[in-house]
């Protein structure tokens, strides 16, 4: 049984057939969102930064939003392997009290990504950061717990007839270590703006791109960007459908499940996919369903372990899932040093999942 599969989109299947899998030709690494569902990766995501990123000479961009952000926050650090750990040991042993309420929950969040990165943390020149984030308009402003509430329940209703109805309630925004240089032709989706990173906003952007609704506080005001409340970028991108543009490279995607949603509101709409012309140039890594049928609880984490368990037993399985994980690792280092040939690739149609 294989834990890993790795599928590739159509320019990226065939550029892999011809010539393998080379670092130099990897243009931009994607982090989703997903909470802790990115446990199961966190050993691969190890390995990347170990063995794949000192081969890249190249400037690769690196875009997430919401943990993805912070895993790609992680991997511009000048010691990613040791900023990935520290990222996996504090998600994992955090632990909130019974009615906490969002601005608490945001401020342990805060301190958390400020022990993992540290004070002194600056992005490395050849790694070019994005971290995408949602601005709220209208009705997704509220914070008062009830007018929220209802307003993503709005949101969600309207969304399952059109994805084009979050355009009246989100716009995106991406804080940038090199603002307008992500590859992808045009923002045909949202109302899209971008920021200079810099000292000011690394800090408030990560903890936006990851400030879930209703559980977290919004952040106001990013520093340097327009003036409003930003939250999670998983209400804009969960797993990506944008119209990347690397035609003389590879996206590479650790990603946690084959099946990609373009937005957090697609979670449950079986009938919403991301497109496959937005795919051409991604070699997608994820856990078989074979891989995800033994881990403990047959699934991988997620957030609602929260409420499920108790944090002793949480933290026990959430522990177990980050071991088991490490077989993803292995597979992908045997397929690496093997030559990275096409013959363990497979091509990907997201109409499959």
């Amino acid at each position: 049984m294989h834990a890993l599969q790795i599928m590739a989109g159509k320019r990226a299947y065939q550029r892999i057939r011809e010539h393998h899998f080379r670092p130099e030709d990897v243009r931009l690494i994607l982090g989703a969102s997903g909470g802790p569902k990115w446990f199961v990766l966190s050993h691969l995501d190890r390995l990347i930064a170990r063995e794949l990123l000192p081969a890249m000479s190249q400037p690769v961009h690196l875009a997430g939003s919401s943990i993805g952000a912070w895993r790609m926050a992680c991997y511009a650090s000048e010691d990613p392997e040791s900023a990935l750990q520290r990222l996996e040991q504090h998600y994992l042993n955090q632990s909130f009290a019974p009615g906490m309420t969002p601005e608490a929950v945001s401020a342990q969040c805060a301190e958390m990504l400020q022990q993992v990165l540290g004070d002194a943390y600056v992005p490395q020149a050849n790694r070019l950061l994005h971290i995408i984030t949602a601005r709220c308009t209208g009705v997704t402003t509220h914070e008062t717990y009830w007018k929220q509430l209802s307003a993503f329940m709005l949101v969600a209703g309207t969304n399952a007839v059109t994805r084009r109805s979050l355009r009246l309630h989100f716009d995106r925004h991406i804080v940038q270590s090199r603002p307008g240089s992500l590859p992808v032709r045009g923002f045909p989706d949202f109302r899209t703006t971008g920021s200079q990173l810099d000292d000011d906003n690394l800090f408030p952007a990560l903890l936006a791109s990851a400030a879930i609704p209703v559980a977290m506080a919004g952040v106001r005001d990013i520093p340097g960007s327009s003036t409003g409340l930003y939250r999670d970028g998983g209400m804009v991108d969960y797993h990506f459908d944008l119209p990347f543009d690397t035609p003389d490279g590879l996206i590479l995607y650790p990603h946690f499940a084959p099946q990609l949603k373009p937005g957090w509101f697609d979670k449950r709409l079986k009938w919403r996919r991301v497109k496959a012309e937005h795919y051409q140039d991604v070699l997608l890594l994820t856990p078989t369903s074979a891989f995800i049928e033994k881990l403990p609880q047959g699934k991988i984490p997620d957030r609602q372990d929260f409420q499920r368990m108790s944090d002793a037993d949480r933290i026990a399985y959430w522990r177990r899932s980050i071991q088991a994980g490490e077989r993803l690792a292995d597979e992908f280092h045997d397929w690496l040093h093997g030559g990275g040939t096409g013959s363990m690739v497979k091509p990907f149609d997201p109409a499959q999942f």
